[in-house]
């Protein structure tokens, strides 16, 4: 287990004196003295050691990062190692991976340091071999039937829509409000939906191919897409799951990562017991309506047409009639759709971003009740309403609104 952190780390003259008082000032000076020399060194080592117990780890990363997004939280000493040491290696770790991240995984900006997705869409046609992080990340996408990945020309859309700061700015970026911007996505969609247009192939040891139709490549040059493939709004899950599996190989078993979009990726082995709240949209608004108990070890991945934290609000548009547009775009007709209520998806065998994508088709066509996969559990919130189906290793209490 050692081997493999290390691995991961690489990384003035006497005087005399003259009577009893003088004796006695000199003594007191240099009390004095000993007890500031005691606490400046007690300050410094202070600084310099870590507690024992949970804490969080803040990324201080110089480059453009993706830190602001996440927190990451380490049960330190509990390995039976030094907390200290634990925690200098974390991060360490952690300021690399950040960075690391939001390179692996934008669409646009290339690097010279790493390949990411933008050199993929910048080279289609081209056998290119792409880090371990991402070539996991894009084996669950390409497996996704309802092709999200390959919706990125309309996520540039929806982030200018989501951005707007008034209701006529965002009514020009939406499709459901622009029959110009509603004709170029139909015939967008007519590339982006199919297989025999664009499709990753993923070779093995890391080698990615995009291949993209001679009829796309010329559509695209027409109509100024440069993206071919994009996460998008779904980035957060696969990063989550992929720190929390560097994490776990890496042998640092006692934590847990969770974005501000509500992604949860809890490592920790140990057995603590965790508890992880159910929000949802009542008639007080939106708040607590359940308490999620599991131990370590498990994927927790919600999805709620209302927003919790400000983080999602540049995934989220409302219109001043109370209408909103969501983050999640169907491949069906590149329209934003989501179910009622508050949907929580947990799993101790799945990850967030598997389980993102095989309850999305349900969430988005209002279905989530028909929705059944061995290992994951479902909470379902609507007017009062619970659905809910159990996963091993977690319990659901339901809070009584009404009292």
């Amino acid at each position: 287990m050692k081997e493999k952190k290390t691995e991961l780390l690489d990384d003035a003259a006497e005087k005399p004196f003259l009577d009893k008082k003088n004796r006695i000032r000199l003594i007191a000076a240099v009390v004095l003295t000993l007890i500031t020399a005691f606490a400046f060194a007690y300050g410094i080592t202070h600084l310099l050691t870590t507690e024992p117990g949970y804490q969080e780890i803040e990324a201080t990363a110089g480059y453009a990062n993706c830190a602001s997004d996440f927190v990451f939280a380490y049960d330190f000493g509990a390995s039976g190692e030094s907390p200290t040491a634990e925690s200098k290696a974390l991060k360490k770790i952690y300021n690399e991976r950040v960075i690391l991240y939001y390179r692996l995984f934008n669409p646009e900006e290339r690097f010279d340091e790493v390949v990411n997705v933008a050199s993929l869409n910048a080279s289609p046609n081209t056998e290119i071999e792409v880090p371990r992080q991402l070539y996991r990340a894009l084996e669950v996408a390409s497996g996704d039937e309802g092709r999200n990945i390959y919706l990125a020309p309309f996520f540039e859309y929806y982030e200018l829509l989501y951005a707007s700061k008034f209701d006529e700015d965002a009514a020009s970026w939406d499709p459901q409000k622009n029959d110009a911007l509603r004709e170029e996505f139909d015939k967008t969609l007519t590339f982006a939906s199919s297989d025999e247009h664009v499709r990753l192939e993923l070779r093995g040891d890391g080698k990615v191919f995009l291949f993209v139709s001679d009829e796309y490549k010329k559509y695209a040059d027409e109509v100024g897409i440069t993206s071919f493939i994009d996460f998008g709004w779904m980035k957060n899950a696969f990063i989550a799951d992929a720190f929390a599996d560097e994490m776990t190989e890496a042998g640092y078993t006692h934590g847990v990562i969770y974005s501000k979009d509500g992604y949860v990726r809890n490592f920790d082995l140990s057995g603590t017991e965790y508890t992880y709240g159910v929000y949802a949209e009542t008639e007080n608004g939106t708040e607590v309506v359940g308490a999620l108990k599991y131990s370590g070890g498990a994927a927790i991945c919600p999805l709620n047409p209302f927003i919790l934290d400000v983080a999602e609000e540049s995934l989220f548009y409302v219109y001043s009639d109370g209408s909103r547009r969501t983050r999640y775009i169907s491949v069906e007709d590149a329209l934003p759709h989501d179910a009622a209520g508050a949907t929580v998806a947990f799993s101790k065998e799945k990850s967030c971003s598997e389980m993102l994508l095989s309850v999305l088709p349900y969430y988005q066509k209002n279905g989530v009740r028909e929705y059944s996969s061995e290992g994951v559990g479902l909470i379902y919130y609507e007017n009062g309403d619970l659905f809910k189906t159990d996963a091993e290793g977690f319990t659901f209490t339901q809070i009584n609104q009404n009292k």
